[in-house]
């Protein structure tokens, strides 16, 4: 156990805590939760992690009220594959408004007796394939540049 500044530890507490569990203003580790916190779970105001809570969430999993990430969910979200709320993404788990590829509906994938499509798209024109592939993979690069360099960094850091 660390109390202090830097310093690793299995459990680190201080205002730049680096540890397997680690809790501070700037905490970094396998479970991270701080004002800052990067971790593979980092739970903190701007958080990055493969699952990151917070209000500025960016990882695979990011959850908050601005969320990006692979599987976003928030006030505000961009998903590559899914978002859920009021933003764009791959799918749309809201509306098929606000996904490249239309809405999809969650539940009906692990309900076997669900009525009706996973995916609802309303017949996409040529042109809206177009721009959901172009949107999807724009939407991907962002992601690995924004996010998914920076967590892979991390990760081998760690």
């Amino acid at each position: 156990m660390a109390v202090g500044d830097g310093i690793p530890a299995v459990f680190a507490i201080g205002p730049q805590a680096v540890g397997v569990f680690a809790a501070g203003q700037e905490a970094t580790g396998i479970i991270a939760l701080g004002q800052v916190a990067n971790g593979v779970v980092a739970i903190g105001q701007l958080a990055r992690g493969v699952v990151a809570i917070g209000q500025l969430a960016t990882g695979v999993f990011a959850l908050g009220q601005a969320a990006f990430g692979f599987f976003a969910a928030g006030m505000a979200a961009i998903g590559v594959v899914v978002q859920a709320g009021v933003g764009f993404g791959g799918t749309s788990a809201v509306s098929s408004k606000l996904g490249f590829w239309g809405r999809l509906h969650i539940q009906r994938m692990f309900d076997p007796h669900a009525r009706g499509p996973i995916l609802q798209h309303g017949g996409l024109p040529g042109w809206r394939i177009v721009l959901a592939t172009v949107g999807t993979l724009a939407l991907t690069a962002a992601w690995w540049k924004i996010t998914g360099e920076p967590l892979r960094e991390m990760i081998l850091d760690l």
